[in-house]
């Protein structure tokens, strides 16, 4: 975020008005040094950051520590992998990290798999851009998300996408927002209407 100079506490607050006030358990998905964790903290009954860096991690166990934070942990995991159960989140964030993804498909659709039936999933990323100096520079896999394909995505991975909302800047960066259905839709029976 510093890197690209964006607008982290406009995004913070977006993220937090998304965020329902009584979380229960939330998994930030490629944490960092764990400056969600610490955003989300005050409302929810724990908070979990995840993250394949151990640089990272050491990191983001330094801020929750000097912040006090008893109700947030971290973890070293594979966002391809995460070792947890099925449907054990009441919500799940990606800040900044689908970019990176080799495959963003495949790893929505394990963030939407931790999730609860009703689960919030909350992806923030950058929207569509044409600055190869991010690309080449920063290492992004991607240029950028549309609106359409993070929709696709996200319905594959068993979610329902929900009006995203746009943060300006000097690259301009979308929260997209997405409830983890009850019943996947590739395991909903096909219907055959009759009139």
């Amino acid at each position: 975020m510093r890197a690209l100079d964006l607008p982290a506490a406009a995004i913070e607050d977006a993220l937090l008005a998304l965020l329902p006030a009584g979380l229960g358990r939330v998994a930030d998905i490629g944490t960092g040094t764990g400056r969600l964790l610490e955003v989300m903290a005050p409302r929810a009954a724990a908070v979990l950051g995840l993250d394949a860096s151990r640089e990272m991690l050491a990191l983001a166990r330094a801020r929750l520590g000097e912040r006090n934070l008893a109700n947030a942990s971290v973890r070293l995991a594979d966002m391809y992998r995460l070792p947890l159960p099925d449907g054990g989140f009441d919500a799940a964030t990606l800040q900044m990290v689908l970019h990176y993804a080799e495959d963003p498909a495949a790893a929505l659709a394990e963030a939407a798999r931790i999730l609860r039936p009703g689960g919030l999933l909350v992806v923030i990323d950058p929207a569509p851009h044409g600055r190869q100096d991010v690309l080449s520079g920063l290492a992004h896999r991607w240029p950028g998300f549309d609106d359409a394909g993070l929709a696709g995505w996200l319905g594959a991975a068993g979610c329902a996408p929900l009006p995203p909302v746009e943060i300006a800047g000097p690259l301009p960066v979308r929260l997209w927002p997405a409830r983890r259905l009850a019943v996947p839709v590739a395991a909903l029976p096909e219907t055959t209407l009759t009139f």
